[in-house]
């Protein structure tokens, strides 16, 4: 057979056991034809074979994010003001200045990051007395003023729904800060041409140009889905997208369980470019909502926020499996995570032999006790920590939510015999973690933004990293046939680097970057092949 394109003359590193590197590859349509010597498969080519000298180039797998949040992203890249990192002065000042160039009654919504000192309900109001603001650090905290909460229905007699905090103050009144609940708010949600366009911006401008070939997003409205749905069939170079479906009661919810698997979906259900990933299960909030066991001595209110009974549970997730659909479950705490793995145990009994792979997004990112990961590991469980999320933990270990728990627990996940797929999980919080390196760098150097080293004992190797977002990725979203790896009959999904990742310093990392990503063969532009090469 012959082949479309032959690379040759490059380091291929294919996460392939049996055939770790190679200097050639070879590509007919959207798929691999061969890998090996450049003597070998330069016999694969004809007169019409493009044949590129990489130059000794590095070429990987293309890289998947197995958890994020792109439609949200795309809105904080587009339609919310970006305040990270600004001071509380200074966000005031951007509120102040979107409010002169807006009708009163328009929304308002500010996109921060990880603890910064936002304005409260009283400065919001002074600055803003007439629009509705919200003023977010993640998608799991805001800080809404009154007009806000207004449009919102929310007063001091609003019961808070399940999974969700409403936080009061004197008199019982809200003081506008929320937790779990975006979705109480009234706010315009795009729609139409202009989402799909935004949300294929943010797609290559922060995945794709770094090597990211398929994203595994969680559908944020009906408008989203309907964007991917129309990218799907467009003729532009885009990341391949897995969507998970969030079931109520959690983030932008779309489904309820019990009435999803009746509709006979699951998990693998589309095409190449657009496919069903699983359904998203929050038992419990973020950092400040976690349902854990060091919350009991206090009041019931700062328990945490659980959304489920552990029966009610079991009762989805078993009926998941069931049905072929995997699982992704949010557990944060001690206590949302032991539910989970004991609702997990039911449903393998009540399934025997099925490969369920559900997944406990966030696990690792706080190492409780071995008990727990053994558990996992034996029902089939699936680890699947944020390690991005290390960049802003505090110096301090005893500031550090909870204090003095280890973090992002790699070396212990991979030990015990897991494989933790590589993730983003940035809804705008931190869209430099939309950089894989950006994460394998703190996978392998364990340093915040400070520089100062967060348990140095759980740090892996660059190529234990570089398997998380490939091979292991691959398996923990039911696509280890198809991606992952480098090997004939995969699709042609890779990525040609600007950087040999394992001859850089640890903390160079985040400047590996992809010179050209190739996703079914075609490169950005519809072409294979231009000048991107020759121009770097």
């Amino acid at each position: 057979m012959r082949a479309d394109v032959v690379l040759r003359n490059g380091r291929i590193v294919t996460m392939a056991d049996d055939t770790p590197a190679a200097s050639a590859i070879a590509i007919r349509g959207d798929r691999i034809l061969a890998v090996g010597s450049d003597g070998d498969l330069l016999r694969t080519a004809h007169d019409d074979t493009r044949v590129i000298d990489l130059g000794g180039r590095t070429v990987v797998p293309g890289l998947i994010d197995a958890h994020t949040h792109l439609e949200l992203a795309a809105y904080a890249r587009h339609r919310w003001t970006d305040v990270r990192g600004l001071s509380r002065a200074e966000v005031l000042g951007q509120v102040r200045e979107k409010v002169a160039g807006s009708a009163p009654g328009t929304w308002i919504v500010m996109q921060g990051t990880f603890g910064q000192d936002f304005p409260d309900r009283a400065e919001l109001d002074k600055t803003a007395p007439d629009n509705p603001v919200a003023v977010r650090w993640t998608m799991h905290k805001f800080q809404l003023n009154s007009c806000a909460l207004e449009l919102a229905g929310i007063d001091r007699t609003t019961v808070a729904p399940p999974g969700v905090r409403i936080h009061h103050g004197a008199g019982g009144h809200p003081t506008g800060l929320i937790e779990e609940g975006w979705d109480l708010l009234n706010w315009p949600s795009p729609m139409g041409d202009a989402l799909a366009d935004e949300i294929a911006e943010t797609a290559r401008e922060l995945f794709l140009q770094h090597g990211v070939t398929t994203i595994h997003d969680i559908a944020a409205s009906a408008a989203g889905v309907g964007a991917y749905t129309r990218l799907a069939g467009s003729p532009a170079v885009l990341p391949r997208i897995g969507l998970a479906f969030t079931a109520e009661p959690g983030h932008q919810p779309l489904i309820r369980t019990p009435e999803f698997v009746r509709t006979g979906l699951r998990t693998g259900f589309g095409g190449p470019m657009l496919r069903l990933s699983a359904i998203k299960i929050f038992v419990d909030g973020g950092r400040d909502g976690a349902f854990r066991s060091t919350g009991l001595g206090s009041r019931g209110d700062q328990w945490g926020l659980p959304t489920r009974t552990p029966q009610g549970l079991a009762r989805e997730i078993t009926a998941a499996v069931a049905a072929g659909t995997q699982v992704w479950v949010h557990a944060i705490g001690d206590l949302a995570q032991e539910m989970t793995i004991s609702a997990i145990e039911q449903a393998v009994r009540a399934n025997p032999g099925v490969d369920h792979r559900t997944r406990i997004e966030h696990f690792g990112n706080e190492i409780y006790d071995a008990r727990s990961l053994q558990r996992l590991v034996r029902c089939g469980g699936i680890p699947a920590p944020n390690p991005s999320f290390l960049y802003a933990e505090p110096d301090d270990p005893d500031r550090r939510i909870p204090p003095g728990v280890q973090k992002y627990g790699l070396r212990t996940l991979l030990e015990a015999g897991t494989r933790p797929p590589g993730n983003s999980d940035t809804a705008g919080a931190q869209p430099r973690a939309c950089n894989p390196w950006f994460t394998m760098q703190r996978m392998v150097e364990r340093r915040n933004q400070h520089g100062t080293e967060i348990d140095a004992g759980q740090r892996i190797s660059v190529a234990e990293a570089l398997r998380s977002f490939t091979v292991d990725a691959a398996v923990a979203t039911f696509l280890e046939h198809d991606r992952g790896s480098l090997v004939p009959g995969k699709l042609a999904d890779l990525a040609v680097l600007n950087k040999d990742p394992f001859s850089v310093r640890e903390s160079e990392l985040e400047s590996v970057t992809s010179v050209l990503t190739v996703v079914g063969g075609r490169a950005d532009g519809g072409e294979l092949w231009n000048d991107e090469l020759a121009r770097t």
